[in-house]
Parts: C-alpha cells; structure tokens; sequence
C-alpha cells in the first residue's frame, strides 16, 4: 500500500472514530425533567378518547375485637383521560350487601366528589398535575431492566397528593409502578403506603390496573391496620360519549 493510500485509509479510520466519539451514548445522562415531560406525554396519548373499566375494591380494618370490611364493584367512564361518570353496580359492608337507596346515594356522592376534583390521588405522570411535584433522580438497583426511577415529592400536603418513588421504562416513556406515601392519611391512621402498578389491558392503553395500599394507627387505647386492594379491569374503549354513557347506565362495561 502506497503512503498515500496509507494516509487516506487514517484519515477514514480518526474521521470514524471522531464521529463515534462524538455520538450519543445509551448511558447518556436524562434529567428528570425530560423524563417525566415524556411519560406525561406517552399517558396523555395513550388514555385519548372515550375509556370505560370495571374497579373492584377490598377494604379491611382490624383493632383489637373489631373486624370490618367493605368490598364494591362499579364502573368508570373517562374522555381523555378526565372523569365522567361512576357508577356502582354492588357494594356489601360485612359481608352485607347495600340497598339500592345506599347504593344510590354512595353513588351521588362520589360523582360530586370526582367532579369537584377531589377524592383520586393526582399522579405525577397526569400533565393535569405535574406541576404540583417537583422530581429528582433516584438510584435503583432492582430496576426492571430498561427502566429508571424518579423520586417525587410535592408541596401541598393533602391526601390528593404524595411523597415517593416512580419507575419509567426508559424506551416507551410508560410509568411501570409508583410507590408512595400520602401526605394526609386516613382518620386515626399514623402510618401507611401505597403502591400502584400499571399494564397494558387493550392495545395501545397503558393504565393502572393494580393498587395496594396498607395503614397503620391507634384509637384510644386500641392499635389497628387496614389495607385497600384495587383491581381495574375490563377496559374498553367508545367511539362516541354517549355510547359510553349508555354502556355504563346498563352495567356493561
């Protein structure tokens, strides 16, 4: 090989080098601003459109001699990702089931409750409500593979709101799990945790299907717990409002 040759071939060889040297790596550092921009982003996209699901909630409290539990199905209906109607279908406190008037009035009470934005906890993935936290990085060992975590944390101090950890696939921007403390807890109650874990239940759908939540306290002289179980199931998804509407009216979705 001539020197010439010799030279040109360097040249290609540093210019390559130079170019991948110069490329971004996949351990590029990502701030939590961004990431979180994203999955604000990816949720908003993915929860698009008139979505209806099933909620199938377990309530337990125990101290000393007392035992309740509560357990209720019903049904939810978001546009965009923004309530509309809940309905209940069967509520039993005990093991007894409400009458139709409890029903009816738990009911209307939680539809003036969800429509005055109250009641849910304002995750910090909804673009509705990342302004109300502020994030930072946070070091995860048992991460899911491809996947980061971002503490969260927020100044107003309400049960709507909370202080704890997010898990983000780093290749699809979608929110894996949450675990978090509430900043006002149950009456009585002086410890708890809650985590929440979402999936993909239709194509193209990423939500929570999955909460768990345990608490802690004391009345009087009696220590007790109580734990809340959620599962959030058949999903499906209306081409018109009122198709949705009609769908939760007769108990359907």
């Amino acid at each position: 090989m001539s020197a010439m040759n010799v030279a040109k071939v360097a040249a290609i060889l540093l210019g390559t080098v130079g170019l991948l040297s110069a490329a971004p790596t996949p351990s590029s550092h990502v701030t939590p601003a961004t990431l979180v921009e994203r999955a604000a982003k990816a949720f908003s996209a993915s929860t698009r459109g008139i979505i209806g699901m099933q909620r199938h909630f377990s309530t337990v409290i125990s101290g000393g001699p007392l035992h309740h539990t509560e357990d209720s199905d019903s049904g939810l209906l978001l546009n965009d990702g923004a309530f509309v109607k809940i309905k209940y279908y069967r509520i039993a406190r005990d093991g007894k089931p409400f009458s139709s008037g409890e029903i009816s009035k738990r009911e209307s009470q939680t539809n003036q409750d969800w429509a005055a934005g109250k009641v849910f906890f304002k995750e910090p993935y909804d673009r509705r409500f990342v302004g109300d936290y502020h994030f930072s990085d946070a070091s995860c060992t048992d991460c899911p593979s491809g996947s980061v975590a971002l503490k969260f944390t927020s100044s107003i101090h309400d049960a709507q709101h909370g202080s704890g950890m997010m898990w983000i696939e780093t290749s699809t921007a979608r929110v894996l799990k949450l675990s978090y403390v509430p900043y006002a807890l149950p009456p009585h109650a002086t410890s708890g945790s809650v985590s929440e874990t979402s999936s993909e239940p239709l194509h193209g759908l990423w939500f929570v299907t999955r909460i768990h939540e345990t608490f802690g306290g004391r009345a009087f002289l009696i220590s007790g717990s109580g734990t809340f179980n959620a599962t959030i199931d058949h999903f499906r998804r209306f081409e018109a409002l009122k198709d949705g509407e009609a769908a939760l009216a007769d108990s359907t979705i």
